[in-house]
């Protein structure tokens, strides 16, 4: 009996210790697991901000593309926020109280350990007081007995009920923790994958022709507008060396005068093959 007893107590020592051990390292990378995923938020925030600034330096289609990529970016370190927060409650929270709660199961431990090695040591005494006593002392000797075995067999019993509730609650509790942590992050991660998808929806129907175009346009105005400072100069130097001769060309300068307008009215309307080729007419013609 006293060697099942020492078993079951080795046993426990173990379980404790066990528990101790492992939930603390668990504590430990869980809680750093929390911080890292904090500062994935801070970081993917800051690239959502850095995102916005520059699509408002770009031409409209990439520029809508990066404001929702910014927003969507966004609404999941919302989501990441509420990950870290679930997170923190429900499994580093009831991890430290680990902590405590095995400090209780061996502070228990011990004291049934202390009381059953006393009441076994007594029980001992009276046995030996019982055989070496005169007859007239040998009943009072057995109640003793009697008293110091059940005294024994109720700590017994104590420890006995603290290592079975112990086990069911670490198993419960193991159980419930990593069940709430799987959970967790299902839950953010199925939210981040659907405006991702959404996001990445957006990014494939990006039209980067229409920039191309807008480019083309602004880099099509931009020569036109050079050739007409250049011919309206060249124009001005031609009446000047004109007007010293007395020779003044009514058809060039009237040719010019049309040229200026209907480049003009290309300009305005955006047709830069229309610029182009009046451009060309007027140099062949000149």
């Amino acid at each position: 009996c006293n060697r099942t007893l020492d078993t079951q107590l080795k046993a426990m020592e173990m379980t404790i210790n066990n528990a101790e051990k492992y939930m603390g390292q668990f504590c430990s990378l869980l809680a750093a697991y929390t911080r890292k995923t904090a500062k994935l938020r801070d970081k993917a925030d800051m690239l959502a901000r850095q995102l916005h600034d520059f699509a408002c330096t770009e031409d409209p289609e990439l520029s809508i593309c990066l404001k929702n990529l910014s927003e969507d970016l966004a609404m999941v370190q919302d989501y990441r926020q509420a990950e870290v927060e679930r997170l923190d409650t429900r499994v580093v929270t009831p991890l430290k109280a680990y902590g405590d709660i095995v400090k209780t199961k061996r502070a228990d431990l011990k004291k049934f350990s202390a009381d059953r090695s006393r009441e076994l040591k007594e029980l001992h005494r009276l046995e030996k007081i019982r055989l070496n006593n005169p007859a007239d002392r040998q009943s009072i000797a057995e109640v003793n007995v009697q008293k110091a075995s059940s005294n024994a067999n109720r700590s017994t019993r104590q420890m006995e009920d603290t290592i079975i509730d112990f086990q069911k609650q670490k198993l419960e509790d193991v159980k419930r923790i990593f069940t709430d942590f799987i959970m967790v992050e299902m839950l953010f991660h199925s939210k981040a994958l659907e405006v991702y998808t959404h996001t990445f929806n957006n990014m494939e129907t990006m039209d980067i022709h229409k920039d191309l175009e807008v480019n083309t346009n602004i880099v099509a105005q931009d020569i036109l507008m050079m050739a007409l400072m250049g011919f309206t100069l060249e124009m001005q130097e031609s009446c000047a060396e004109c007007s010293e001769k007395n020779t003044v060309s009514i058809q060039r300068y009237l040719q010019f005068s049309k040229f200026q307008h209907n480049l003009l009215m290309g300009l305005v309307g955006n047709n830069e093959e229309f610029c182009l080729h009046e451009v060309i007419i007027y140099k062949d013609g000149t």
